[in-house]
C-alpha cells in the first residue's frame, strides 16, 4: 500500500482529507503544519505529500523548499490544496518544485484523480530511470561478453534508424534497444575457444555457436522489463527464407525486431575487424546486403535499410564509429 503525507492546519479539514484517502486504500500520515511534516520524513518517505500553503509555524512554500533540498525528497510528487490560487502562488510554487495545485472547495473524485495521475506519473518516472541504469550495465556486460568493445551500440544505432524510418513507436525502440544490447548474450555459454577462434569453424564448433540464441533467452527469462528482448535474441539469427536458427522460422513469422537486428547485426559484423579478416569497406557490406534479399534478410528491411543509406544517416554513423570498430 502506498503511504500519502497531509499536510493541513484545520483539524476538520484534515480528518475529512484522511477519510478520503484511507478509504481509496492508502495509508495516511498527518501533520499539522510544516514542521511536524519535516519531523515525519526524517523516519518515513511516502509516496506523495498533498500540503495546504497557509499554515503556521513553516507554510507550505517553505515545507516544498525543505523537501526538494533533501535528497530523499527530490522526486517525491508535492500538489498543494489550497484555497490561494492566485498567479503569484502559482508561480512560487513552481519555481520551488511543486507537481500541481488542487484548489479547495474539492470533491473526493478530483482530489484521487490528481493524486492518482501524480502516482502514477512517479512510478514511470521510476521505471525509465530503472531502464536507462539498466541499460548502461547491460551494455557494459554486454560487450565484455563478446570481446567486442562497442558492438552492441553500433548494432543499436544502425538497427534504430531503420526503426524510425519504419515509423516504430518508443515501445517498440526501446524493445529493440535491449534486444541489441542482449542479442548475443548467450555466447557467454559458448566455449571461449569456439569464440576467439582465428579461423572457419568446424561443424561442430558451429553447432555450438549456433546453441547461442536460445541461452541468451533463457538467461533473461523471468526479468520482467526484458521480456519484450526475448523474441529479439530468440530469433536474430532466422533467415527470411527460412534457413536459419534455432527454429528455422520463415518470412513474417519471424517477429519484425529480429527482422531489422539481423540487417543491422550483420552490417556491423561485416564493417568491424575480425579475428580471421579485416574489416570490409561499408559499399561493399551493402551490396552484401543487397545480395541477400528474399534470403537471409526481409526484402522491407533491406528497403528501409538503403533508404537510410541514401539519405546518409549511416554514413554519419560510420564516421561517428571510426576509432570504436574492434
Amino acid at each position: 500500500m502506498q503511504t500519502l503525507l497531509v499536510v493541513e492546519d484545520d483539524p476538520a479539514m484534515l480528518i475529512a482529507l484522511r477519510d478520503i484517502l484511507e478509504n481509496a486504500g492508502y495509508v495516511i500520515l498527518t501533520a499539522e503544519n510544516g514542521q511536524q511534516a519535516l519531523n515525519l520524513l526524517t523516519t518515513s518517505k511516502p509516496e506523495l505529500i498533498l500540503s495546504d500553503i497557509a499554515m503556521p509555524v513553516m507554510d507550505g512554500f517553505d515545507l516544498l523548499e525543505a523537501v526538494r533540498q533533501r535528497p530523499s525528497g527530490a522526486t517525491i510528487p508535492f500538489i498543494f490544496l489550497t484555497a490561494r490560487g492566485t498567479r503569484e502562488d502559482i508561480f512560487t510554487g513552481k519555481s520551488l518544485g511543486v507537481d500541481d495545485y488542487i484548489t479547495k472547495p474539492v470533491t473526493s473524485k478530483e482530489l484521487l484523480s490528481a493524486v492518482r495521475a501524480r502516482l502514477q506519473r512517479a512510478d514511470e518516472f521510476a521505471m525509465m530511470a530503472q531502464l536507462l541504469a539498466a541499460k548502461d550495465s547491460l551494455r557494459v556486460l554486454a560487450n565484455a561478453i563478446e570481446n567486442k568493445r562497442y558492438h552492441v551500440e553500433r548494432v543499436n544505432d544502425y538497427a534504430q534508424v531503420i526503426a524510425a524510418k519504419l515509423g516504430w513507436d518508443d515501445k517498440h525502440r526501446d524493445a529493440l534497444e535491449f534486444g541489441a544490447i542482449l542479442h548475443d548474450i548467450g555466447q557467454v555459454r559458448i566455449p571461449e575457444v569456439i569464440l576467439l577462434k582465428a579461423g572457419p569453424l568446424t561443424e561442430e564448433e558451429l553447432t555450438e555457436m549456433r546453441k547461442h540464441p536460445e541461452e541468451g533467452a533463457r538467461m533473461i527469462d523471468g526479468i520482467p522489463y526484458l521480456a519484450p528482448a526475448i523474441p529479439i535474441v530468440l530469433h536474430h539469427h532466422e533467415r527470411w527464407d527460412g534457413t536459419g536458427y534455432p527454429h528455422r522460422l520463415k518470412g513474417e513469422d519471424i517477429p519484425i525486431e529480429a527482422r531489422v537486428l539481423a540487417v543491422a547485426d550483420t552490417f556491423d559484423a561485416m564493417t568491424s575487424d575480425r579475428t580471421y579478416r579485416n574489416a570490409l569497406d561499408p559499399s561493399i557490406a551493402r551490396d552484401e546486403i543487397i545480395s541477400q534479399t528474399n534470403h537471409q534478410f526481409d526484402p522491407r528491411m533491406v528497403e528501409a535499410f538503403l533508404n537510410c543509406w541514401h539519405r546518409g544517416e549511416y554514413h554519419e554513423l560510420i564516421l561517428m564509429n571510426i576509432g570504436k570498430n574492434s
